[in-house]
């Protein structure tokens, strides 16, 4: 009775993450996303649904969930700022229904961290993102008006995400964690193998440069954190001032040809008029430089006459300022992007901190490699401190398993002895 309970739970905690990385009902409800207005009740429904999962499966381990909730202070002053936004949002009722949104996805974040290893959730998520992989290939070929890209993207994947890029960024994610399973897991390493490589062969079908270098970048961080790291000073800092000279030196060199190398792949210079949009979006947020314009209100509130003009500054059609930092500025202002950065660098180097003081844990390895694909992912992306977002649950549970890290303070084991087998369980 017991397995069964838990192959449920497993099972329950699967569906809820195929519904925060994207399921194939979208596409199809939406007409393959040319219905802007399309039914959202369901999708409102399943999300709903998810959060009181989270809540009810917290419950019956509080303590332990208590615990790491009690020491990650800064997720809820985010939280906090985001929900007090109301009071100068556009549109305060956007932003108060999407901060509901964003708790419950913190939730759901907490309730993986707390109540599952760190392989047994990167094992959940293979599988979600091997059952993505599926609908990916099935709908494309079953339904390619569907998945299939539109003008001049006509030739590029989407599956069943609403654009390449979103499918180029979710399976960078996935070849992240398969890449890293088969580091570090001896068991059915094939198979793993063989989801790294579909990984690749998704993100290069999607035609998303972006995300072909950053599917790169991920997998060669992790010799970095996972060896280089743990060197002795003597023989880190001369290694790690090397890779810089080669990053800085690459960097230059690609500036100095970056029209030859971005045109051979049908790109320009303007990161497809990125730079164009973001003095736009930087001339927003000198009018509302503290605070801004409240969560979620900016580009989706009732009032959207601020994204409405940069939308006719640069002369096309943009959800968003594609990078995240830009639209965490737009909704909560200097100090909003302040406090997300203080934790974001805590996480880092509490990270770097554990990975050198145990040398087999590799917990806070994955931390590492996350906060790598999370930073470039939002450089020309926004997916920082998104509701119904798979990125900030996986953000979460990351930080929670990092801070189950640390060794419980004496004084906190006297006081709570009786229940440290919740705490461990």
């Amino acid at each position: 009775m017991r397995k069964l309970l838990l192959s449920t739970e497993q099972l329950l905690t699967v569906i809820c993450l195929i519904i925060y990385s994207g399921t194939p009902l979208d596409p199809i409800l939406t007409d393959g996303f040319t219905l802007k207005e399309g039914d959202r009740t369901l999708f409102r429904l399943l999300y709903t649904i998810t959060y009181v999962v989270a809540f009810l499966l917290i419950t019956l381990r509080w303590k332990k969930v208590f615990y790491v909730v009690s020491k990650n202070k800064l997720i809820w002053i985010l939280l906090g700022l985001c929900a007090l936004s109301s009071f100068w949002s556009l549109d305060s009722d956007t932003t108060i229904r999407r901060v509901f949104g964003l708790t419950g996805t913190t939730l759901f974040g907490i309730y993986l961290g707390s109540r599952y290893t760190l392989k047994e959730q990167l094992k959940l998520y293979a599988y979600m993102l091997g059952i993505s992989a599926i609908a990916c290939f099935l709908i494309t070929f079953l339904m390619p008006q569907y998945a299939l890209g539109v003008d001049e993207h006509a030739s590029a994947w989407r599956g069943i995400y609403s654009h390449k890029n979103i499918l180029g960024r979710r399976f960078v994610l996935s070849g992240a964690i398969f890449f890293f399973l088969i580091m570090t897991t001896r068991q059915y390493r094939w198979i793993l193998w063989l989801g790294y490589i579909v990984s690749a062969i998704l993100v290069f079908l999607s035609s998303s440069t972006t995300s072909l270098g950053n599917l790169l970048i991920v997998t060669g961080a992790f010799p970095v954190y996972h060896r280089i790291l743990r060197f002795k000073y003597t023989t880190l800092i001369p290694t790690l001032t090397f890779i810089g000279t080669i990053t800085i030196a690459f960097y230059a060199w690609f500036v100095t040809y970056a029209d030859q190398i971005l045109g051979s792949v049908g790109k320009d210079t303007t990161l497809t008029g990125r730079s164009d949009l973001w003095p736009a979006v930087v001339e927003m947020i000198e009018k509302k430089p503290l605070l801004g314009y409240g969560y979620g209100a900016f580009w989706f509130g009732s009032d959207t006459s601020g994204a409405t003009y940069i939308q006719e500054t640069v002369g096309w059609t943009t959800p968003s300022a594609h990078n995240g930092f830009l639209d965490l500025w737009l909704a909560l202002g200097l100090f909003g992007v302040l406090i997300f950065l203080v934790a974001f660098l805590i996480n880092i180097f509490r990270a770097i901190y554990l990975i050198r003081l145990n040398k087999t844990s590799d917990n806070n390895v994955w931390l590492l490699i996350f906060l790598t694909f999370l930073l470039i992912s939002n450089l020309t992306e926004t997916i920082l401190i998104e509701q119904n977002s798979i990125e900030w649950t996986l953000y979460v549970s990351a930080v929670i398993c990092s801070q189950l890290s640390f060794p419980f303070k004496q004084s906190y084991k006297n006081k709570i002895n009786p229940t440290m087998k919740d705490l461990k369980a």
